[in-house]
């Protein structure tokens, strides 16, 4: 075998594992065809992390009004997006070379399995004891008429200007942190459900506290709207839904889940029950 422990992907997955496996004496391999890092470091939580702060800060300034504070500041989006492309554009490299420093061994390419041990990846065929597949997950998106004219997670995560009116689809995590920021930086923000609750897997006594304060900041919520197409006009978008729904705006985020990262993967080659 080339290798012990071989991972296909390089997130928190990955990163948790090859470097004290390869530290404890392991032959160490990770393979990337992305960003090193994963979704969490390049496009993901540390982005959202560092455009939050500011917002956390001035939530804090509010609190403060008369009480030390006379005035409230306003978002520089523009400025704030220069900053996090400071935080964050050098993280993967970064990342690449604390793996190669701590020994593990580096494959950039795409990875598919030819058996329970051996992987191909680009010209060249590789083996592992234990292969582990790390590969993440990517926004899902509608398939519905004009899903080209929509936005995912990672494209708000880099948006230059902040649009005067965003609209969201979905009211999971990714959908209510992204409502929140875009609020605060002041856009007008509504929000669509296919259903009736948002964050419908969190402790609900705080989701409706969370949804009220939502709401007291200028953020629409339309429930139980099921969105069946997006076509351009003149101004900007329009969602189309049914029972006639129809909503304006001039961006769309598609924040309805995640899927996985593994259907390119060939795993008919390598499937067996545990």
């Amino acid at each position: 075998m080339d290798y012990d422990v071989l991972f296909i992907g390089s997130g928190q997955g990955a990163w948790n594992g090859a470097i004290p496996m390869s530290q404890a004496g392991l032959k160490v391999c990770v393979v990337e065809e992305g960003q090193f890092g994963g979704t969490c470091t390049n496009r993901g939580c540390n982005a959202k992390i560092t455009l939050d702060r500011p917002i956390e800060l001035l939530q804090q300034v509010k609190q403060l009004q008369g009480k030390g504070f006379d005035s409230i500041p306003t978002i520089n989006w523009p400025d704030l997006m220069a900053h996090k492309h400071e935080v964050i554009d050098g993280l993967a490299f970064s990342n690449e070379q604390k793996l190669s420093t701590a020994g593990v061994a580096i494959i950039k390419g795409h990875a598919t399995f030819i058996d329970d041990h051996t992987l191909q990846i680009a010209d060249q065929t590789v083996t592992a004891d234990k292969i582990v597949i790390v590969s993440g997950q990517r926004p899902h998106r509608l398939d519905i008429p004009g899903r080209e004219l929509m936005h995912d997670s990672t494209d708000f995560l880099v948006i230059p200007e902040m649009p005067q009116h965003l609209t969201i689809i979905g009211g999971g995590y990714v959908g209510m942190e992204f409502a929140s920021i875009a609020n605060a930086a002041g856009a007008q923000v509504t929000v669509i459900l296919r259903g009736h609750q948002p964050l419908k897997d969190f402790y609900q006594p705080h989701v409706t506290q969370l949804i009220a304060t939502m709401r007291a900041a200028g953020i629409t919520f339309n429930y139980d709207v099921n969105i069946q197409a997006v076509t351009q006009n003149k101004n900007g978008l329009t969602l189309h839904g049914a029972n006639g729904f129809t909503l304006d705006t001039d961006y769309i985020i598609d924040a309805t889940g995640r899927i996985p990262n593994t259907e390119a993967l060939n795993l008919d080659k390598n499937w067996y029950p545990l």
